[in-house]
């Protein structure tokens, strides 16, 4: 008979393998991404010289790029493809389709991974677009077992991720269960709460468009030091 752990350990295998098969359907696409920017680049009539005045990117970084002789990072990519106007998710491969409708929370083998031809970092994705409004306060909410915060809503967005533990997001009637790793994205307006189990808590990484505490600006003397003479 199976246990227990033997029963999670198969069914963590399996969303690995889920994970990994989807990945490496989409993976083919961006070997190519230099000789992809060379064709659009030139189709444009463009120089390495007038790609890299508009992008703010060196020439011989482009010249690089464009010969698969160095890495591009997604800030590097995202400045290219505005340069050429080109959308950019044509220029990476991902763990599947852009632009799908965003839900209020993402479970981790959810998340949107993408990777950018042959780097070998993989940037992983906790949300959809986020507003337009920044973020003004990053925070870790650390909930005790038996936690039961009520519902309460405030103004902006909120994003969250689970560090450590479980706990239930309920947002307005619906209850969400979240484990490490699981992200959520939430308009802070609607009412929400979160409660966690008898025996876990919960470390939750917060992302707030709202500031919660003004802390007002302080002199060099107050902070320990000394005023300018």
């Amino acid at each position: 008979m199976m246990g227990t752990c033997d029963v999670e350990m198969k069914g963590s295998r399996q969303k690995l393998l889920h994970y990994q098969n989807r990945f490496r359907y989409t993976e083919h696409l961006m070997d190519d991404i230099g000789a992809r920017i060379r064709a659009v680049r030139k189709d444009k009539g463009w120089t390495l010289d007038a790609l890299a005045s508009k992008s703010n990117l060196s020439t011989g970084f482009l010249s690089q790029v464009e010969r698969d002789l160095t890495t591009l990072s997604i800030v590097s990519l995202s400045a290219i493809c505005r340069a050429l106007g080109v959308p950019i998710e044509s220029m990476f491969s991902s763990s599947s389709p852009i632009g799908e409708p965003p839900s209020i929370v993402t479970l981790a083998d959810q998340q949107l991974h993408i990777q950018i031809g042959g780097s070998p970092i993989t940037y992983r994705y906790l949300s959809g677009q986020l507003p337009d409004a920044p973020v003004q306060e990053l925070l870790i909410a650390e909930f005790p077992p038996k936690c039961r915060q009520q519902h309460s809503s405030h103004e902006g967005q909120e994003l969250g991720y689970v560090l450590r533990g479980s706990l239930k997001l309920h947002v307005r009637d619906v209850k969400h269960e979240l484990h490490v790793g699981d992200s959520y994205c939430i308009p802070a307006s609607q009412p929400h709460g979160y409660f966690t189990s008898e025996t876990e808590g919960a470390d939750v990484l917060m992302a707030v468009t709202q500031r919660f505490i003004e802390i007002p600006s302080q002199s060099p003397q107050s902070r320990g030091g000394k005023e300018a003479q």
